[in-house]
C-alpha cells in the first residue's frame, strides 16, 4: 500500500480490533505510516497514520475512532 500524498511505500504501524480478553478476539483493520514524512527522509509533506478496515481496503488518514 502507498502514500496518497509521496507514492512512498507504507509500513504497517499496528492493528486495531476487540483484543482485550473480555472481547471477541476480532481483528478490526489495520494501521499504517508513512516514514517518508514521519522521518524527513522524502518529499513527504504528511507525517500522520492511515488506517484501513479489514473488509474495506480503502485508506483513511488518521487514526480509527
Amino acid at each position: 500500500m502507498n502514500c496518497p500524498y509521496c507514492g512512498s511505500e507504507l509500513e504497517h504501524h499496528d492493528s486495531f480490533g476487540r483484543f482485550f480478553s473480555h472481547q471477541d478476539g476480532n481483528k478490526t483493520g489495520d494501521i499504517f505510516i508513512c516514514l517518508s514524512g514521519r522521518d524527513n527522509t522524502g518529499d513527504c509533506k504528511y507525517d500522520g497514520f492511515f488506517h484501513t478496515f479489514i473488509n474495506d481496503d480503502e485508506l483513511h488518514e488518521g487514526y480509527p475512532c
